[in-house]
């Protein structure tokens, strides 16, 4: 059976790895909880789960252009790391509800430490 998926693309900034930011983005926005959730499997979980389908690396920032994120702790400034990213998010996650499409794409990201802009 073919699964369905949302694409969406941010443009983001953060002091953390790439890598690491985009993963906790596809994490919060699909299957991410901060308790383990009665009956979720390994196989639930990889059935809903958001993928990173790409990454482009844009020009860094020395500062960012946002406030309100806790950089890494480190003894040197921080570099404000900046991509594109392509997610894509199973279509099942949200079916036929733009409201739910909206919640799934834009929910918490405004609350995600991990990003400055």
């Amino acid at each position: 059976m073919s699964q369905s998926f949302v694409r969406a693309v941010y443009w983001v900034e953060t002091p953390y790895p790439i890598e690491f930011a985009a993963s906790v983005l596809a994490g919060e926005q699909s299957t991410g909880t901060f308790v383990k959730v009665p009956g979720e499997t390994a196989d639930l979980r990889a059935r809903f789960a958001a993928r990173i389908e790409s990454i482009r690396e844009l020009e860094p920032a020395s500062a960012p252009c946002l406030p309100g994120c806790k950089p890494p702790i480190s003894n040197s400034a921080p570099v404000y790391r900046r991509a594109e990213i392509a997610v894509v998010f199973p279509l099942d996650n949200m079916g036929p509800s733009l409201t739910t499409l909206m919640a799934t794409v834009a929910g918490n990201l405004f609350e995600l430490r991990e990003f400055s802009g």
